[in-house]
């Protein structure tokens, strides 16, 4: 059996970098190949992650803190500020004994296509009939043609990235700082980082903002030099397979704000489901994923911020989650206490909503209801 990845970019690194795992793990062999067009860079903007992307590179490379030639970062949770009325900050935290990271597309790119693991080509493809492989994972980033993809629900619609002027090399977390106009994302890379140029970003709404009136109040909040504006929109393919063979992934499949950093999770998330499960129900499942993702991500905007403006009233509006089981979720972390559900995510921590399971809804729900005393919500 063969599988072709296309594209080199988060996705398509990551994805090829599971399936080499998977390879190991098959009674039959798995020939895993990698074609990418060497002329198309990968993304600039620096990355966070949840969990799973540093234990695969530790698994599979024997990555970890100290052979660390990506100069990735320690993420150990997310601080927001200034979302809510109650709090100023909020911190999503992640278990002491575990880490994600932050790091730069172009250095991961560059380490996991030379780790050896799977064959790489560079070959720039326009037609699935020139691969080869049983199965493709198409990862070749955002189409040109959105025609084949729903809008998925979010406030913002573009960003301005920038260069922070201060030591970031303390800050072992993401930091989501609300803004009037929407939030700033500030990511930890290095300063040798090719990413440290544009690891913080300003995402707001320019339907509701303008280019200049975001800029100039970017400035007024944050020591940094601005080097790229950027627009986006929030969608999902109607289809995720194409064919019986073709497996979307990365922003071929999806693309929404990096709220809750949920991207490179669900890279893994889609190719760890066909690996266990194969094409059977896959687009469906994935589907249902990324909306469970857009639902909680939407969650964040329910409570306003300290600003009352457009944005946070606009934001807050499409904040009502029709969906019975995220209703399920919050209903029931309201009920049960911070030690019970400490004690069965300790038991097991696998996510039950999306990527996130209840500890993660109770941190933002007291975080956003209740004052938190000393670092700490009153348990």
């Amino acid at each position: 059996m063969k599988i072709s990845i296309l594209g080199a970019g988060n996705a398509g690194v990551f994805t090829a970098l599971y399936n080499s795992i998977a390879n190991q793990r098959c009674q039959f062999e798995i020939d895993v190949e990698l074609i990418h067009d060497p002329n198309t860079p990968p993304e600039e903007v620096g990355q966070a992650t949840l969990l799973d992307p540093p234990a695969l590179l530790w698994q599979s490379m024997g990555f970890n803190w100290y052979n660390n030639p990506i100069h990735a970062t320690f993420k150990s949770g997310i601080l927001y500020e200034g979302f809510g009325k109650v709090n100023d900050k909020v911190f999503h935290d992640f278990m002491p004994s575990t880490m994600a990271m932050h790091y730069c597309p172009h250095e991961m790119q560059n380490y996991i296509l030379n780790s050896g693991l799977f064959k790489v080509t560079e070959k720039s493809i326009k037609n699935y009939d020139d691969v080869d492989g049983d199965l493709v994972f198409d990862c070749r980033g955002k189409p040109d043609d959105l025609s084949e993809y729903d809008e998925l629900i979010n406030p913002t619609n573009a960003c301005i990235l920038a260069k922070p002027n201060w030591d970031l090399s303390t800050q072992h977390w993401s930091r989501h700082v609300a803004t009037p106009d929407g939030w700033t994302f500030i990511i930890p890379t290095t300063e040798n980082s090719p990413s440290h140029k544009v690891c913080v970003g300003y995402c707001y709404n320019s339907n509701i903002t303008s280019k200049e009136d975001a800029e100039k109040n970017m400035l007024e909040m944050f020591d940094v030099e601005i080097t790229k504006h950027v627009n986006y929109k929030n969608y999902v393919a109607k289809n995720p397979l194409i064919d019986d063979r073709v497996i979307l992934n990365g922003n071929r499949l999806f693309f929404l704000e990096p709220m809750e950093s949920s991207s490179t999770q669900t890279y893994i998330e889609v190719v760890r489901y066909i690996d266990k499960y194969g094409l059977e129900g896959y687009s469906d499942i994935v589907k249902e994923y990324i909306k469970h993702t857009q639902n909680f991500i939407l969650w964040h905007y329910r409570y306003g911020s300290k600003y009352d403006t457009p944005f946070w009233d606009h934001a807050k509006s499409l904040s009502k989650i029709e969906d019975y089981e995220f209703d399920g979720k919050v209903t029931d972390i309201k009920r049960s206490s911070y030690s019970d559900i400490i004690k069965n995510v300790q038991k097991d921590p696998t996510p039950t909503y999306g990527q996130w399971n209840e500890y993660a809804f109770k941190l933002w729900y007291e975080g956003m209801t209740r004052e938190i005393v000393d670092g700490k919500s009153r348990r």
